[in-house]
């Protein structure tokens, strides 16, 4: 293990898988990528202060991830993406929800394409993995004690909060499920009119 390597991972645990990435939005900026048992940690690659350029990500609060090919068959990258929904403080009150975060990142070490998304393919099985290791539901049980893949029936009355349930659907619901891979049915309620005459 390289020295970079070895002070990437220092307070969060060995590093199991270590990689250099460019960002997708920028294909200039490039990341030095360490997974952990129980967090995901991104360092910018400049020559800025350390602090300012790390950031770590909780495993916890990660819902998904997936590796694939662009659309250009000339270009040998694979891309990963990992999607995350940690806790924020809302900066006007003290409450706090949950902000959705994406890392996504091109995986170019080879001229392979093959080659560059099982890369990218071993990276987001074990941020799965470990994910679903960090993951408890309120009773105890494992998360990854549950069948995968997951199904989901939903069921939404669109009079309910007061009258947008189906548009947070739409807008936040939808995607989630979709970036942590559930499959799931939509099933609108409505009111029973009541046609009968006395």
């Amino acid at each position: 293990m390289d020295q970079r390597r070895a002070e990437h991972g220092r307070n969060t645990g060995p590093v199991s898988l270590y990689g250099e990435f460019t960002l997708t939005a920028n294909r200039k900026v490039r990341c030095a990528v360490s997974l952990t048992e129980k967090d995901l940690i991104v360092q910018r690659l400049s020559s800025s202060p350390v602090g300012r350029n790390k950031v770590v990500l909780s495993l916890k609060d990660c819902i998904g991830c997936r590796a694939y090919r662009g659309d250009d068959t000339a270009d040998p990258a694979a891309y990963l993406t990992i999607f995350f929904y940690p806790l924020k403080r809302h900066w006007m009150s003290s409450g706090v929800s949950r902000q959705r975060a994406e890392q996504c990142f091109r995986l170019t070490g080879l001229q392979d394409p093959r080659a560059n998304l099982e890369e990218a393919e071993k990276w987001a099985r074990a941020v799965r993995e470990r994910s679903a290791r960090q993951q408890y539901l309120r009773d105890g049980v494992m998360m990854s004690a549950l069948s995968r893949p997951s199904r989901m029936m939903l069921l939404v009355n669109p009079q309910s909060g007061k009258g947008q349930a189906l548009t947070l659907y739409n807008n936040h619901i939808q995607h989630m499920l979709n970036e942590a891979g559930v499959t799931h049915t939509l099933v609108i309620t409505g009111e029973l009119e009541d046609n009968s005459t006395a």
